[in-house]
Formats: C-alpha cells, sequence, structure tokens
C-alpha cells in the first residue's frame, strides 16, 4: 500500500493472523494506524506529513500536535466526559446483538421493519471496539498511541509522525484499553 494517497487504513485491517507484514510508506496523509497493526513488522516512513484541508470533510481529532481524520463512516466522536451514547448507537447495538444471538443472519430484516440506512449499517458495523469488541455503528472513541513510545520507535527514528489509533466502544474501554496490554 505503499506511495498512495491514504488517509486512514481499515479499522480492522490487522485482525488477520496471516497478515505480518504492512508496508504504507510514502502516505503523506496518513497520520495513523489501527492499534491491531502494533504486533505487525510496518514500513511507514514518509508518512504524517502535514497535509492541506481537502474539499471532503472528515472528522478529526488532535491529540497534542498530531491531529488523525477518521474515515467518513464514522458520525460522531466520543469522549470521557459522555456518560451516555446517542439512541440510535445504543438501538443498533442491540438489534445487532439480538439478531446475532437468536438468528444466523439479518435476512429476516427487511427496508419495510427497518429503514434501508440502517439495515445496510446493521450489516456492516463500521468496526469492533479495540478492548471488547464490541461492534461499533456511529460513534468512536479514539485513543492515539505516538509511534515514539511503542518500541517500533527505533525502526523510524524520526521519519515519521504516524501514531497507533484504538476505536474504543465507550469511555469505560477508551480508559482501560492500552496498547501494550
Amino acid at each position: 500500500m505503499a506511495g498512495n494517497r491514504l488517509a486512514f487504513l481499515p479499522l480492522d485491517l490487522g485482525r488477520s493472523r496471516e497478515l505480518q507484514y504492512v508496508y504504507v510508506d510514502n502516505n503523506f496523509h496518513l497520520k495513523g494506524l489501527p492499534s491491531y497493526l502494533y504486533n505487525k513488522v510496518i514500513g511507514c516512513s514518509g508518512c504524517g506529513a502535514p497535509i492541506q484541508v481537502s474539499e471532503v470533510k472528515l472528522l478529526s481529532f488532535s491529540s497534542g500536535p498530531l491531529t488523525v481524520f477518521l474515515p467518513a463512516e464514522v458520525k460522531a466522536i466520543g469522549t470521557e466526559s459522555d456518560r451516555v451514547l446517542p439512541l440510535q448507537e445504543l438501538a443498533m447495538r442491540r438489534l445487532h446483538h439480538t439478531c446475532h444471538s437468536a438468528l444466523s443472519d439479518l435476512n429476516f430484516l427487511s427496508p419495510i421493519s427497518l429503514p434501508r440506512s440502517l439495515l445496510e449499517l446493521l450489516h456492516c458495523p463500521l468496526g469492533h471496539c479495540h478492548r471488547c469488541s464490541e461492534p461499533m455503528f456511529t460513534i468512536v472513541y479514539p485513543k492515539l498511541f505516538p509511534l515514539r513510545e511503542t518500541p517500533m520507535a527505533g525502526l523510524h527514528q524520526g521519519r515519521t509522525t504516524v501514531s497507533f489509533v484504538a476505536y474504543c466502544c465507550s469511555t469505560q474501554c477508551l480508559q482501560t484499553f492500552d496498547l501494550l496490554s
């Protein structure tokens, strides 16, 4: 994936046990790697250079001098001060659990019983919590782990400003998620 214009990688890319090497060098717009890639061999030199604000407005969050843009599917960014999830997120999670625990698939649902946009979202969550694997549909709680704070820092020695990004499903998972655990 080196030498492209990637701004972010799929949230679950690193879940593959077969995947061992990830080369995303020279993707200037890429500033965050999914935390699941922490235990992979990663080439990311030339990433994280300052970017111009594009025409597409993506949600972003900042930690110190680093700003990371989130995938377009993310509709909201949660913070540690959030006490309650949005109603749509709660409903989607409950419906997802109900459908997957009682049935093997969601084919019994139709656009008549659920609006098409929600039905499509239910079939394809935007990702899973990096702490507890809970599916997330509209909101994530992001946490940054700068590369300089990981064992990989020595490999890149200042040639990149990329960080690992964890996406959590709640403030509880956000507070307890640690990249090294």
